[in-house]
């Protein structure tokens, strides 16, 4: 089973996207801002796949949260949502965080199972890579 890290500040839209998500049959762990995420992101025993948040998100910098999950998780992919810029405005955050992507609100509901689907086997193929005999973490220019 796959987890997801749900942040979202609006109960009622974090309601509906943790049924979703627990739809397809993915464990989800719920924080309402940056600093409730940071703390899951820190205290949570188990993998996290995916980091599922708005652009938005209450507290500290969505940019300052992220890095600060990931410093601790550098394996996580992130899936930003806004209503607050489109995708081609998204362009220009790109690179503000490797292995991230961007759903514009308002959004179907398969639209996101969709992108859900793609970035979840994403991370099994990468799981898969490093559960391989013989595959090694270090660099691949190092000589051994």
């Amino acid at each position: 089973m796959k987890t997801v890290l749900l942040v979202e500040g609006v109960g009622l839209l974090r309601d509906m996207l943790r049924d979703l998500l627990e739809s397809m049959n993915i464990q989800v762990l719920e924080a309402s801002n940056a600093a409730a995420a940071i703390s899951i992101g820190r205290s949570h025993p188990g993998k996290i796949d995916l980091l599922l948040t708005d652009l938005e998100m209450g507290g500290k910098s969505v940019w300052e949260s992220v890095s600060e999950i990931a410093r601790n998780r550098p394996d996580i992919r992130v899936l930003y949502m806004s209503g607050a810029i489109s995708p081609l405005e998204w362009d220009d955050y790109k690179g503000k965080s490797a292995g991230s992507y961007f759903i514009q609100k308002p959004f179907r509901s398969e639209e996101l199972r969709e992108l859900l689907r793609a970035i979840l086997a994403e991370v099994k193929r990468a799981d898969q890579q490093l559960s391989q005999p013989g595959h090694f973490t270090q660099s691949p220019d190092r000589k051994l």
